[in-house]
């Protein structure tokens, strides 16, 4: 039981090559790729490859059938969909599904203290298994890739920090101050959310979806509970549908405003940095009153949200009001601002094809001239209601990216404001009946860092299978090696902050 935007079209193994890179040579957007274990159900595991063909609306989605489950492994679709490698990669990881003829056989997701032979994601081993045989003690053999020549030099970074981020490790090759490779390593802190999906049920994931990455936890429940409610047969009501948009949109605006303040910090710009703080902590204490959490958590739920927030459309007017004279203040400081400026022009520069072929996703692509939105590409609950453009820049470097974010920051508030023109009918919620078994479905968001997709499929009970998560992190990390090349080592600081990337939204 598929939904009516999407198009399964089982290939089997000689054509899923072809087809995947077919589809990628008319510029569909990889969107995700997975693998499921059907091995009850089906006698095999199955790798999944969701295309949107531009402008269509509709997905394509390439299924290979892997009947070999003693020794799985599949034709790498990599070196014809760069998009992939991450994918193929983490794969590998969790499903022991060897993807032949990948350009990099290093592990993505599981670090030495994993031994040979464990695949977490197979539905035949537990937590518990996994847990049983983690040492934190067992060497870590990893091979960082390197540049030789003379007067090229390593540095390493991480992966532990200063402040309170996540752990990350940067490799830079470099010749003096400039960086001709980054060898970025994640995944230190993998939480095993998409096991524990699994296990807690449709009702019990929305809470799951909300801790995968912090500050887009409203993008990431709202994806989810989007799957699911497809999988029942779920139409919300004019009132919830308007009221997920514009927390949708409210998340948009704190997290945008808060990065080009971000980036101030990278400039050493302190006065920006404050002023971009303190704009979003106004924001942060809306969501607060309106929902009772500064990061908009527990509000969404299957079937709509909890908390009528459009009764509060006065608190949201006029605290808009004034976050837009701020904002207009804010972004003329930094614009005159002739050192700032000419810090973040030309640096950081991520060319349009190679955003493309990477998979890059929101502002850090629509700064390179990619004009993918899901928001108009595929839209759902009020985004077809509203007017609304998709902003792009073409050179794609640091100032390209802050921008886009602050061209959008007038689009959601123009958008927000115009859910409030108006009362909704409906309830905020409607029940919740059973999942069909063996159904599937995707859900999306277009969240503050760019795409969220979520797959879910029911087993023949009725009960999850299988829920795929992925951020728009995980899309555009691989991208930030591209964007460094070139650049001196003081830029990468700043560099980083213009992606805004989320360790947490990759450690899944």
């Amino acid at each position: 039981m598929s939904q009516p935007n999407e198009t399964y079209i089982n290939t089997g193994p000689e054509g899923f090559l072809d087809g995947c890179a077919g589809l990628f040579a008319k510029k569909s957007f990889l969107r995700m790729m997975f693998a499921t274990d059907e091995r009850a159900s089906g006698g095999c595991f199955r790798i999944y490859a969701v295309f949107s063909p531009p402008e269509s609306g509709n997905f394509e989605i390439l299924v290979q059938d892997v009947s070999d489950v003693k020794s799985p492994s599949f034709a790498s679709i990599t070196r014809k969909v760069p998009a992939a490698h991450w994918y193929e990669r983490e794969i590998r990881d969790m499903f022991g599904i060897t993807p032949e003829g990948h350009p990099d056989p290093r592990p993505l997701v599981l670090h030495g203290m994993y031994p040979e032979g464990v695949w977490p994601l197979r539905r035949d081993v537990s937590a518990d298994d996994v847990r049983r045989v983690v040492d934190i003690s067992r060497e870590d053999n990893y091979q960082y890739m390197s540049v030789k020549g003379e007067g090229v030099y390593e540095i390493p970074v991480g992966p532990v920090h200063a402040g309170i981020i996540e752990p990350g490790h940067f490799r830079f090759s470099a010749v003096g101050e400039t960086i001709y490779h980054l060898d970025p390593r994640l995944f230190y802190t993998h939480k095993g959310i998409e096991k524990q999906f699994e296990r807690i049920g449709f009702i019990g994931g929305v809470e799951l979806a909300e801790r995968v990455s912090g500050v887009s936890s409203f993008s990431h429940s709202a994806a989810y509970c989007h799957a699911v409610e497809r999988m029942a047969g779920i139409e919300l009501p004019e009132k919830a549908a308007a009221a997920r948009t514009a927390l949708i949109e409210l998340e948009r605006l704190y997290n945008h405003i808060g990065d080009i303040g971000n980036m101030c910090a990278g400039t050493g710009f302190a006065v920006g940095y404050a002023r971009g703080a303190s704009i979003k902590e106004t924001l942060m204490r809306l969501n607060q009153r309106l929902t009772g959490s500064r990061y908009l958590r527990g509000v969404n739920v299957v079937g709509g949200i909890k908390t009528d927030v459009l009764e509060h459309s006065d608190d949201i007017l006029t605290t808009l009001d004034l976050v837009k004279r701020e904002y207009k203040s804010f972004l003329a400081l930094l614009l005159s601002s002739i050192s700032h400026v000419e810090r973040m022009e030309d640096a950081g520069i991520l060319s349009r094809s190679v955003a493309h072929s990477m998979g890059a996703t929101g502002p850090a692509a629509r700064a390179s001239g990619v004009g993918d939105d899901v928001r108009h590409a595929h839209p759902h609950l009020f985004y077809d209601r509203v007017i609304f453009e998709t902003h792009t820049r073409t050179k794609g470097d640091v100032f390209a990216r802050m921008m886009v974010r602050a061209d959008e920051v007038g689009c959601s508030l123009s958008i927000i404001e115009a859910l409030l023109e108006k009362p909704y009918k409906g309830k905020l919620a409607v029940p919740v009946g059973s999942v069909p078994p063996l159904s599937s479905a995707l859900g999306y968001v277009e969240g503050p860092r760019g795409s969220i997709f979520y797959w879910v499929k029911s087993d023949k009970d009725g009960k999850p299978l299988r829920v795929k998560a992925r951020s728009a992190s995980h899309c555009n990390w691989p991208v930030v090696p591209f964007a460094v090349n070139g650049n001196i080592v003081p830029d990468f600081p700043l560099i980083n902050k213009s992606f805004n990337l989320s360790y947490s939204g990759c450690d899944l």
